[in-house]
């Protein structure tokens, strides 16, 4: 869709509301639908560009690089940081493992508690994936100057703490 379409498609949201008697903050319902709108197609890209053919899905290489950013996890912290739920979690770290990119292991202390890590593939696999993020990336963000890609990413951290605290 592009940038007329997607405004006259906002526009239309607004008309239809407005019939349906619906007070509706225009503005508002445009900025979380562009949001919603703009992630969806980076990750369809990416799946389609990079994840697919490594074999991984999206929530699966999120998982993986959180395990890459701060090292061995509990499945809960890793839900967290790559904004999974737990029950996806669960399931994905269960293929990650299969696939030998992660590896569990129970604490000697308190046996309840399992601890997630990259294996040496899983290692490699996010390293490959990350360099060939950048292209993609790149084409997303250069219509944006340094300073705008710092305020927008400035904008982005305080909608997420306002809304959304438990990402955090």
């Amino acid at each position: 869709m592009d940038h007329q379409e997607s405004r006259h498609y906002e526009d239309q949201v607004a008309e239809r509301a407005t019939a349906a008697g619906i007070s509706l903050n225009v503005g508002t319902f445009a900025l979380a639908l562009n949001l919603v709108r703009a992630a969806n197609f980076l990750v369809g890209q990416l799946e389609q560009e990079i994840y697919r053919h490594r074999g991984v899905s999206y929530a699966g290489f999120r998982i993986l690089f959180a395990l890459w950013v701060v090292g061995p996890a509990e499945p809960k912290r890793l839900a967290t940081l790559a904004s999974v739920t737990r029950s996806s979690t669960s399931s994905v770290l269960n293929t990650l493992e299969r696939d030998g990119f992660v590896e569990r292991r129970r604490e000697s202390i308190d046996r309840r508690v399992v601890t997630t890590q990259l294996t040496e593939s899983g290692l490699q696999l996010v390293l490959e994936t990350l360099e060939e993020h950048q292209p993609l990336l790149g084409k997303w963000t250069d219509a944006l100057s340094d300073d705008e890609r710092r305020t927008m990413n400035n904008l982005l951290h305080r909608l997420m703490a306002s809304g959304a605290p438990a990402l955090l």
